[in-house]
């Protein structure tokens, strides 16, 4: 009997390990993810740099559906993997570092098909003690049409970069109703991942603040601001920054909050 119960508990053990890391049935998988939020990303540009050819919901709504419909999945199955993803940050991590390798390769593509070199120097952030790095648009539009409602961002280290930078993500909510999500991340030469995030009511100016480890060298710092918008809802986010400013003594302190993981 005692060997039963011990069999049957190893079983059960197996079970759960074999589970772990895996996403549900209803999720679509981080590969598949990543590849749908690569080009949402680039529909999202389009619209942004076309709006001629985008005028209105309508069209942009046809832009969503023809993304989704190439990736064979809905909206409804999108917006329920993010949920599910918005609440397992290292599966959402592993999705967004899958999704920049998809959107680097085909930028690369192009620039080779355009006669660029490949070996191009990337460009680099600005100099100073506060700088803003938001690398798109101030002020965001926000329908449940749009082709996205995540707004990306990721800097990879230069020669302005110092150990202890503090990057602080905001933006104002003007005529929303729900709340707005913000992640920050970074990868340090070490193989971790430090990141902190934050979920409030994008009615209000929202600020979150990631410290770098000032006893590591930071390769990139990466996250994204999420808003859903609701039936009937025009929403904007405005005033969206990413600050970096110079460290300072108080660094250990400032840290706390943020979580590490290492990477596989």
């Amino acid at each position: 009997m005692r060997q039963y119960a011990l069999i049957l508990c190893l079983l059960v053990v197996l079970t759960v390990v074999s589970s772990c890391g895996k996403t549900p049935s209803y999720v679509i998988p981080v590969d598949r993810m990543a590849a749908v939020m690569a080009d949402i990303n680039i529909g999202n540009a389009i619209v942004e740099s076309e709006r001629s050819s985008y005028p209105n919901d309508s069209t942009r709504l046809v832009l969503m559906q023809s993304i989704y419909a190439r990736h064979g999945v809905t909206s409804e199955q999108v917006d329920t993997s993010l949920v599910w993803y918005g609440h397992n940050i290292e599966s959402y991590m592993k999705v967004c570092e899958k999704a920049e390798e998809i959107l680097t390769a085909r930028i690369e593509k192009a620039e080779m098909a355009g006669g660029k070199s490949a070996d191009s120097p990337r460009p680099i952030s600005l100099d100073g003690d506060s700088v803003n790095l938001w690398p798109g648009i101030a002020t965001r539009r926000v329908t449940v049409a749009d082709a996205s409602d995540f707004m990306p961002f990721s800097l990879f280290t230069d020669k302005n970069w110092e150990r202890g930078d503090r990057y602080t993500l905001s933006s104002k909510g003007i005529n929303t109703r729900g709340k707005v999500r913000m992640f920050i991340a970074a990868d340090y030469n070490d193989g971790t991942t430090e990141y902190i995030s934050s979920t409030n009511d994008a009615e209000e100016r929202q600020r979150l603040v990631l410290v770098l480890d000032s006893a590591k060298v930071a390769t990139r710092v990466y996250g994204s601001l999420f808003y859903k918008a609701s039936d009937g809802e025009v929403a904007y986010l405005d005033s969206i920054s990413l600050v970096r400013t110079r460290g300072r003594n108080d660094n250990v302190a400032a840290r706390k909050g943020q979580l590490t993981t290492r990477n596989r």
